[in-house]
């Protein structure tokens, strides 16, 4: 791989996109002025301006070979950093802010123009957690660009007294003229050399019997559909609740864990409420880092399947299944055979991969549905206090995308003492996202006060 090209699994999510995904990466941090006026638009983008050589690493957007013959390249974003920061109207309530960010999930990035933007809600009334007025700084980020685990370094960058780089673990150099012509030509030759390869090592890999207690994380069985699988349309939907992190411990089950558990109460609750059954099979697609893996690129995330339990009827016995399903299907999107698989993958020519992710399936027939809504989560553990312009830091969170047909997503960001619990639906299929999150706090509530 050249120094300054994607590798396969990053070009995966640039593929995706141009297919007509959403699959950008948003992420936010909210500050608390208290009593003190909130910093005004004009002086949040100076301030970001001044920590340009911070913010060197995300300073890139990528260039296609010709034919697609090859995986693009990143080349060196010149342009200022102001330019990439689009300032909101001042004085927004909690619910105009959140409204404002959803319609920013609607307007995907072209990576090829600009990779990443930083939008800036100055005095925003009446957030959760809050005293005073507050300001919101969301990064709206191609997903080829960086993922999850470099959240704690950006906010660092951003918002650290020390502004100190961010670092990007897995990301390729970059560069100014990359080799676009001798790239695609040279792997153009290697098409049916590569290809031999590929089919050489898929054959071995399925000769290999999966060792007796080791998950299969290429197998996804179908679950029961459900109102929430279908093809979701363009209009989105978030909220964000803010929980007091000492609140959601409970002895003896991972914070993840009861969130999860909280989610299958929710949902449980959601399908009653609507007179809808509640699969027995219900399900999380979870995502799972998985670390030092360099064929991944930036995105070193894995995800799997977590049952849910709903027949369960004790909440704190659910939470209990659920924590145990975690913990068995954490190691599988790093077992040996996932992680030959995920080589074996990397091998396939740039055409194979552009057919495969650069395509949307149709909706009819509709495709198999492998869960019934999607949990990232994270926490930002970090010894850099986080000031903006003299605004306290109070909190973060973030949104994986929405399935094409999973139209309800969740993800969990712990920092500081605050635990987010943030939510992402097509608004026309779940069509009362605030009935569905007081239902989803109620099942924090219940959880933790049972536990």
């Amino acid at each position: 791989m050249r120094e300054s090209q994607l590798v396969a699994n990053d070009a995966a999510f640039f593929y995706l996109a141009r297919s007509g995904r959403s699959t950008d990466w948003p992420m936010w941090w909210v500050f608390d002025s208290g009593e003190s006026p909130a910093p005004t638009g004009e002086q949040v983008t100076a301030y970001f301006g001044a920590r340009a050589a911070a913010l060197e690493p995300l300073r890139r957007r990528i260039v296609e070979a010709p034919g697609g013959l090859t995986h693009p390249f990143w080349v060196a974003d010149d342009s200022p950093v102001e330019s990439h920061v689009v300032t909101h109207p001042e004085g927004l309530d909690w619910a105009g802010c959140q409204d404002a960010m959803a319609r920013v999930l609607t307007e995907p990035l072209d990576a090829r123009v600009r990779a990443w933007r930083l939008h800036v809600f100055p005095g925003v009334r009446g957030i959760e957690a809050l005293t005073g007025a507050g300001t919101v700084v969301m990064m709206h980020t191609s997903h080829a660009l960086l993922a999850g685990p470099a959240m704690t370094s950006l906010g660092e960058a951003l918002f650290g007294a020390e502004a100190a780089p961010v670092r990007i673990d897995g990301q390729p150099g970059v560069t100014q003229r990359p080799p676009l012509w001798p790239a695609a030509i040279a792997d153009a030759v290697r098409i049916p050399w590569r290809t031999v390869r590929f089919l050489s090592g898929a054959r071995e890999l399925s000769r290999r019997v999966v060792p007796e207690g080791e998950a299969d994380w290429s197998i996804l069985a179908a679950r029961t559909r459900t109102v929430l699988n279908q093809r979701i349309g363009p209009d989105r939907a978030m909220r964000t609740i803010p929980l007091d992190l000492a609140s959601v411990r409970t002895p003896g089950v991972t914070i993840t864990s009861v969130g999860l558990a909280a989610i299958s109460l929710a949902l449980q609750r959601y399908f009653e409420k609507h007179s809808l059954p509640c699969p027995e099979d219900l399900s999380a697609f979870v995502t799972i880092a998985i670390p030092d893996v360099e064929v991944l690129g930036v995105n070193r995330i894995g995800a799997d399947v977590v049952d849910l339990h709903p027949g369960e009827a004790d909440t704190a016995a659910r939470a209990r299944a659920v924590d145990a399903t975690l913990r068995e299907r954490r190691g599988s999107a790093s077992s040996p055979r996932e992680l030959d698989r995920l080589r074996l993958i990397d091998r396939l020519p740039s055409r194979s991969y552009r057919a495969k992710f650069g395509t949307l399936p149709p909706a009819d027939p509709p495709p198999l549905a492998p869960a019934h809504t999607i949990l990232t989560s994270i926490r930002c553990d970090s010894d850099v206090a986080l000031t903006l312009l003299d605004s306290r830091f109070r909190f973060a969170g973030m949104l994986p995308p929405v399935y094409p047909d999973i139209a309800l997503a969740h993800s969990f960001v712990g920092a500081g003492e605050v635990f987010a619990v943030s939510v992402a639906c097509d608004p026309a299929i779940v069509t009362d996202p605030d009935v569905y999150c007081d239902m989803l706090r109620n099942a924090f509530a219940e959880l933790t006060t049972r536990a």
